[in-house]
């Protein structure tokens, strides 16, 4: 009868080994994952990076388009530009025409200043204040034009026979840069009130310019029509208005000028 040979069970792997093989699979999966993580992070941020890019490069040609622009209309808006034939009108209605482009290509303080005036000049009020609103909406921070637009502004509101709002906007002119531009709103408010007869008003504005603002451009017009015991010392006969301060309906009709834009880089 043949032997029976009895086969020898497997032997077991230590457990331990298994444990350590086990770990080292889960770790090398680890760090494929983070690896693909950072893969996709440095795209995310090369794309965002390539779009700044683009955008910078696309800002930076429509502001020099935009200036361009701008600068060839304040040619036509101050004289420079075209023939000696060329009315105001159709200087203005040319000027207005570039300031639209030039806007529409990048906005700027300067730009809105002066399509406002455009449509000022045209006597298009209405065009006049949503530019001049405009600019107060988005460029509030730019004190060098801000207190022309606040003037021109309450002209085009008195204009259109909105006076409060216009009287609304010379108490904003009047807090402007501390108070610089407290007097010329009290000019504008006195002649306001003078010519709607409210002649107690408008003196009670006058005396503030004269208490308040002995060195003020308006001294002589406002100590002027104050009763002569009231009048400074030395005030002489009403100056003319200062250029480039249109202190109300009839001397915001005159041009007024903001620095002209900077030639394009």
């Amino acid at each position: 009868m043949p032997k029976v040979i009895k086969k020898k069970p497997a032997r077991k792997k230590p457990a331990a080994e298994e444990d350590v093989k086990s770990a080292a699979r889960d770790a090398l999966d680890k760090i494929r994952a983070r690896q693909k993580q950072v893969v996709l992070a440095a795209a995310g941020i090369a794309i965002i990076a390539l779009f700044l890019v683009i955008a910078l490069l696309y800002s930076s040609s429509s502001m020099n388009k935009a200036r361009s622009l701008e600068l060839e209309a304040f040619r036509y808006y101050s004289g420079e530009a075209g023939d000696e034939s060329m009315s105001d009108e159709a200087r203005w209605t040319k000027a207005l025409e570039l300031y639209q482009k030039s806007s529409e290509a990048k906005a700027t303080p300067s730009a809105l200043f002066y399509l406002g005036n455009c449509y000022y000049n045209l006597k298009d009020y209405d065009k006049a204040l949503a530019q001049y609103n405009s600019f107060v909406d988005r460029f509030s921070g730019n004190m060098a034009l801000l207190p022309l637009v606040y003037q021109k502004l309450a002209s085009a509101y008195f204009k259109t026979d909105r006076d409060q709002e216009a009287l609304n906007v010379l108490s904003s002119l009047e807090r402007v840069d501390n108070g610089t531009f407290r007097d010329t709103a009290l000019i504008i408010e006195a002649r306001y009130y003078e010519r709607s007869g409210n002649r107690e008003a408008a003196q009670e504005k006058y005396r503030a310019i004269v208490s308040d603002f002995p060195l003020s451009p308006w001294i002589a017009e406002a100590g002027s029509k104050l009763p002569a015991k009231e009048e400074p010392a030395g005030t002489a006969e009403p100056e003319d208005t200062p250029e480039g301060a249109p202190a109300d309906e009839a001397a915001a009709d005159q041009e007024t000028h903001a620095p002209p834009p900077a030639e394009p880089k």
